[in-house]
C-alpha cells in the first residue's frame, strides 16, 4: 500500500515538473536535472534547503533584528545543491564522478575524475575527501571550486578503508600561548580548558590542518604571537607529517 502511494506521488511530481528528473537506466532510479536545482533564492538558501531535506544540519546567518543569536561569519564559499547531491550520491553508490575543478596549483578549470568517500564541513568551507585518479592519491577537494559534476557508471577506484590519513587518529594537545602573561594564560585555561593545564582533542590526520586553522592555534609560537594567537599546539612534532606544508 505504501509503495503504491509513493509511486502515485512520484508520478504526480514528474507530471507537474517534467524537466526536473531523468531516468537513469544504470541505477534504475530517477535523477534530478540541473533545472531542478535552479532556485529564486541565493546559493546559501538553496544549499540549506537541500541539506534540510536530506537531514543534514547547516548553520545559517540571521539578519532579523528580533534575533538574539547570530552567526558572525558569512558563508563565502557556497557549493551548489546539485554539486552536493551528486557527490553524496557518488559516495552512497561507491561510484566515480567527473568534475571540473580549480586549484591553487592549477587555477584554470580542468577535468578531474575522483572517487569520493566523505563530505566534510571544515571551518567555513565544505570539502569532499576522495581518491584522485590523476594524482593516484587521496586528496581534499573544496566543493566551492567544483563545477559540472557528472556521476559515472564506474565503481570507485579506492575506498575509505584504504585512506591512511583519514583512518589515522591524532591527539592534538592545546595549551595557552606561552607568550601570554601568567594571568592571561590562566584566563585561557578557564575559558577553554576548565582550569586545567591543557586540552587534548582527537582528530583525523587528514583534517588536522583544518582543525588547527579553525582554532587559530599557533604551530610556531616564536613567530605566531598574541594577540592574534591565544592558543598553541604543544605537540606539533607529532603532527607535522600530516599537516599542510608551505
Amino acid at each position: 500500500m505504501k509503495t503504491t502511494r509513493i509511486s502515485e506521488l512520484m508520478r504526480g511530481f514528474r507530471n507537474e515538473h517534467p524537466d526536473w528528473t531523468n531516468w537513469d537506466s544504470v541505477s534504475r532510479t530517477y535523477r534530478a536535472t540541473p533545472t531542478a536545482y535552479r532556485s529564486k533564492f541565493d546559493a546559501a538558501a538553496t544549499l540549506r534547503q537541500y541539506l534540510s531535506l536530506v537531514g543534514i544540519s547547516h548553520t545559517k546567518s540571521e539578519s532579523s533584528s528580533e534575533r538574539t543569536l547570530w552567526n558572525a561569519f558569512p558563508d563565502l564559499s557556497i557549493p551548489s545543491a546539485r554539486t552536493f547531491a551528486q557527490l553524496s550520491e557518488a559516495v552512497e553508490l561507491g561510484r566515480r564522478i567527473e568534475i571540473t575543478y580549480r586549484s591553487m596549483s592549477n587555477p584554470e578549470p580542468h577535468l578531474r575524475e575522483i572517487s569520493p568517500h566523505s563530505l566534510i564541513r571544515a571551518g567555513r568551507r565544505w570539502h569532499v575527501r576522495a581518491f584522485c585518479s590523476a594524482r593516484q592519491e587521496f586528496r581534499d577537494f573544496a566543493l566551492g571550486r567544483i563545477d559540472a559534476p557528472r556521476l559515472t557508471d564506474q565503481s570507485s577506484e579506492r575506498s575509505s578503508s584504504e585512506d591512511i590519513a583519514w583512518n589515522t587518529l591524532l591527539d592534538v594537545r592545546l595549551i595557552a600561548h606561552p607568550a601570554l602573561s601568567e594571568a592571561q594564560q590562566n584566563m585561557i585555561r578557564f575559558e577553554y580548558f576548565s582550569n586545567t593545564a591543557a586540552r587534548v582533542e582527537r582528530c583525523r590526520a587528514a583534517m588536522v590542518s583544518y582543525f588547527i586553522q579553525d582554532l587559530r592555534a599557533a604551530t610556531d609560537s616564536s613567530k605566531q604571537l598574541p594577540p592574534e594567537y591565544q592558543l598553541a599546539v604543544e605537540n606539533v612534532g607529532e603532527l607535522k607529517k600530516w599537516m599542510f606544508t608551505g
